[in-house]
């Protein structure tokens, strides 16, 4: 049980020791921890309160007035009858009234502005959406810089061995008494300025984890391992989001002009109106008194008319601008996918002669490794050839990281 439960201890700081993430997990992270995105939130509940408030147009309107006034003049009977006395009415009058307006029909009013209300929200929300799609492109070139990075560390540790193995070679011929030690010196020197580029390289791994760090809220150490993307196959088929945007764009000009057809159609509402004054309804009976009145009104607002055509001219207008907008969007994304194709080729190219190189410099240097063994080469030659042969190792793993590099912000590019 004691052996047991050490192997397991074992086991778990080793898996939370060796801790992976993936491209996937970190554009998740990096989107849901993205300021931007608490934008959503307001912006529904503006959606809500829009629409709400646009509903409450079909409750009864209404409005409490109270008035009082003082005229010079009042209406009076121009001559008088016998045995009778008409009281004029007073120059101070007095009324406390409410009014009370109900939509019957609004030409589609309410619905339309219902309309705008979301579809000003879906523009502000994919709005957002373009701004996340952008965020891959930075997170790409932190996580392929930390990949190469990676890798250019491992590079280091096989050229530290090329040159330990001349060591080892040229410390037998040191005892023979066949090199001098300043040869020796050469190698341990450049062992040193390998063990500065390593430092460099773990430098340069932890600022770039470091700022991964910031973009997805989670603390990245030295030991965290990040897995290497596959090469994808994807269509060109272009899904940006900024072409959605421009759709929602086009729907909301439209409902922009359906409420401005309604603006210009019948309005049909009742109304009632009752309160309390000095003098009501019957203007012969000079007192206070209880009054109303009720009815249907018919609203048709032909001055509308006059500015309709110019409005929906300005609106074609709009539609217009955002469809140059889109070409233009589309002919600048065309262009970046071609140069990134043509990049993907001339990349993948150099990957095959660097392959070919490789092949080439391991069997140079075994053969400078032997010759150094039997005296052939000094140090300075050996140590030449470990150089080539660690810059073209180099360059492959530039190359192949450049590769998925592009690769992915292409992805990117195309939201594909």
């Amino acid at each position: 049980m004691k052996t047991l439960s050490i192997l397991l201890l074992f086991l778990y700081s080793f898996s939370f020791a060796q801790e992976t993430l993936t491209i996937e997990e970190a554009y998740t992270m990096a989107k849901q921890n993205y300021p931007l995105i608490k934008r959503n939130n307001l912006i529904e509940k503006t959606r809500q309160f829009n629409t709400e408030n646009a509903s409450k147009a079909w409750l009864p309107q209404i409005q409490v007035v109270g008035q009082a006034t003082y005229q010079n003049e009042v209406t009076r009977l121009p001559f008088s009858l016998p045995n009778m006395t008409i009281e004029p009415l007073s120059k101070d009058q007095y009324k406390v009234y409410a009014d009370v307006q109900q939509t019957i029909y609004d030409g589609g009013m309410i619905a339309n502005q219902k309309k705008i209300a979301d579809v000003t929200a879906g523009i502000e929300k994919q709005k957002i959406e373009v701004e996340l799609d952008k965020l891959e492109e930075r997170i790409n070139q932190l996580y392929f810089g930390i990949l190469q990075t990676d890798e250019q560390i491992q590079q280091t540790k096989l050229t530290e061995k090329d040159i330990q193995n001349g060591l080892s070679k040229a410390e037998a011929q040191l005892r023979n008494g066949v090199i001098l030690r300043s040869q020796m010196d050469v190698l341990r020197a450049q062992l040193i300025l390998l063990e500065q580029k390593q430092i460099e390289l773990e430098t340069v791994r932890k600022n770039f984890l470091d700022l991964l760090s910031v973009f997805i809220n989670k603390k990245l150490n030295a030991n965290t391992a990040l897995q290497r993307p596959k090469k994808i196959e994807f269509t060109k088929e272009n899904n940006r989001t900024e072409l959605q945007l421009f759709q929602l764009q086009q729907q909301a000009v439209e409902v922009q002009k359906s409420l401005l057809h309604s603006k210009n159609l019948p309005k049909l509402g009742a109304f009632f109106q009752g309160g309390y004054g000095k003098p009501g309804f019957n203007m012969l009976k000079n007192e206070f008194d209880l009054f109303y009145i009720a009815g249907i009104r018919l609203n048709i607002p032909i001055s509308g008319y006059y500015t309709q055509k110019n409005d929906l001219g300005l609106l074609t207008i709009q539609q217009e601008e955002i469809e140059v907008q889109k070409e233009n969007f589309l002919f600048n994304q065309q262009f970046q996918t071609l140069q990134s194709s043509n990049e993907l080729e001339k990349i993948q190219n150099l990957i095959d002669k660097d392959a070919q190189l490789i092949v080439l410099r391991e069997r140079i240097l075994r053969a400078s490794l032997a010759q150094l063994e039997n005296g052939v080469i000094n140090t300075n030659d050996y140590l030449r050839e470990v150089h080539e042969l660690d810059r073209a190792k180099n360059q492959k793993i530039i190359h192949e990281i450049q590769f998925l590099l592009t690769q992915y912000n292409l992805r990117a590019q195309l939201n594909n």
